[in-house]
């Protein structure tokens, strides 16, 4: 399937799941989220969730790193849509004030900057991935230019409520694949 096709596919089907729904995933997500081991990592980069999409709770992946991996670094995307990038912004649980951009996405007003190359692993946000890696996001490419500042050797994980596609027919030079996905009931490793 196409990458277009895909995305009003899965927004579609984020839309229509109930709350109850969405909070049952979230928690067989954490459970997939809880058999890794983060105390290999120093810092992680983390993706907010935009709440009217039903995008991954990622705040309770905040969480699971604050009462569990106190020592654990993390940054979160502050985007500038006018030159499409990202700055990581280091968060702190108890100082980080978060406000929202123009396209509801919660960022941080402040911080300090962290270049890229200290990250360790990236959480990758997207709206459907195939069973060889490749993902389908919005359709702007801040993850792709991304990742091509960070080290090679960068673990980059999606997070998804559904499970993969065959396959995503329409890969360009620039998309980059995941190493892996966690999803409810399984982490799809590539």
């Amino acid at each position: 399937m196409d990458k277009a096709k895909l995305r009003n596919l899965y927004l579609e089907k984020r839309q229509n799941l109930s709350r109850s729904e969405y909070w049952m995933l979230t928690d067989e997500l954490m459970d997939q989220v809880k058999l890794f081991n983060w105390s290999e990592y120093r810092m992680v980069h983390i993706f907010m969730p935009i709440r009217k999409n039903n995008e991954v709770d990622t705040f309770s992946i905040l969480n699971h790193f604050k009462e569990n991996f106190p020592d654990l670094k993390i940054v979160v995307p502050r985007t500038d849509f006018k030159n499409l990038k990202m700055e990581n912004v280091l968060y702190d649980h108890e100082y980080t004030i978060l406000g929202r951009n123009k396209f509801d996405i919660p960022e941080p007003i402040h911080g300090k900057i962290i270049p890229a190359h200290q990250i360790d692993l990236v959480f990758i946000p997207l709206l459907a991935f195939d069973k060889l890696g490749n993902r389908a996001g919005y359709g702007k490419g801040f993850y792709d230019r991304f990742l091509l500042t960070c080290r090679p050797d960068v673990k980059k994980i999606g997070l998804s409520y559904f499970d993969p596609v065959e396959e995503i027919y329409d890969l360009n030079e620039f998309d980059i694949k995941m190493d892996a996905c966690i999803c409810p009931d399984k982490i799809w490793e590539f």
